[in-house]
């Protein structure tokens, strides 16, 4: 009887071990699991050699407008469920900075989401992923893998404040995993976003496209690197009902076929009216409940504005 009990402990804990299919990762997050201690030593080591784009060097280089290269083209083919997660993943390229803190003296690594459109190492983001932090001192543009492979930027290849979109090109070893751009989108499609949402990496969720908006005005962060006079694109954003966070910013929305259809951009949140509490006796002024969230707006730049910073 003691035996059987063993043996049935050692096949409980080997299912649970292997409860993921073959080549799913398992995410280590939570106090004590330094998610970032292998690429902190990597950029450590590449910024030693000289070997990273200083932030200097990406604010002269966003002022490109587009750039030339050779885009693949979309597919057509349905791919599995499987097939469209291990696509997005593969494809995901984390964009961010190095820098050394003005606040606290330190070195940090910050990381938000983009994709790889060319297996030579063109990767998509947003424009504000690729601007300095704004509590830098100095620092450095750095991309990585999703098998944590920090990948040295070696230029922005071109960059548009108003649409949120920006190309960049990072040294890689091996080729990268592109991700065709799909501009054939419509309400009512489904689409999938592998990105890091407040640090949680590698969540996949699902929804749908909601609608396209297109606003009369641009915003003081679109403008904020442009000259008084200079004519701006508005951007076309892309609604969807995908779940996404900070830190997902640039991450690739993918469709059914595993074209990228926009990327992550902004989130707008709306809040419930606050409900006035009644002043008590002695206290100086009435105070209100909390606000409640009554819904989230999910928005992304739609893929047409990054083939915009591509020529024909």
């Amino acid at each position: 009887m003691k035996l059987v009990c063993v043996l049935y402990c050692l096949l409980v804990s080997a299912s649970v071990a292997n409860a993921q299919a073959p080549g799913v990762p398992v995410y280590t997050e939570g106090r004590g699991s330094r998610p970032y201690a292998a690429l902190m030593t990597q950029a450590k080591k590449l910024h030693e050699t000289s070997a990273l784009l200083s932030m200097t060097k990406v604010l002269e280089q966003s002022k490109r407008a587009t750039c030339t290269i050779d885009l693949p083209a979309a597919d057509t083919k349905p791919l599995a469920p499987r097939e469209r997660w291990q696509r997005a993943r593969l494809s995901h390229i984390r964009v961010g900075a190095y820098f050394l803190c003005s606040k606290c003296d330190k070195w940090h690594l910050d990381l938000a989401g983009g994709y790889a459109i060319t297996a030579d190492g063109a990767v998509a983001t947003c424009a504000h992923v690729v601007a300095p932090p704004p509590d830098m001192k100095e620092g450095w543009l750095v991309a990585a893998t999703e098998d944590d492979v920090l990948l040295p930027v070696t230029e922005v290849l071109a960059c548009n404040t108003g649409t949120d979109s920006a190309i960049i090109r990072v040294k890689s070893d091996a080729p990268l995993t592109p991700m065709p751009l799909g501009l054939d989108v419509s309400p009512g499609d489904p689409v999938w976003c592998f990105s890091d949402p407040s640090g949680k990496r590698g969540y996949f969720s699902e929804g749908i496209v909601s609608r396209f908006v297109k606003r009369p005005f641009l915003r003081k962060k679109e403008t904020a690197d442009l000259p008084q006079d200079a004519e701006v694109p508005k951007p076309v954003w892309l609604e969807t009902t995908l779940d996404w966070a900070p830190g997902s910013s640039g991450s690739a929305l993918i469709d059914a076929f595993g074209n990228c259809v926009g990327h992550v951009s902004e989130i707008q949140t709306v809040l419930e009216d606050p409900l006035p509490v009644r002043k008590k006796k002695g206290e100086t002024a009435a105070s209100s409940q909390p606000l409640g969230t009554q819904m989230v707006f999910h928005q992304a730049i739609g893929a047409v504005e990054v083939r915009a910073l591509v020529k024909k």
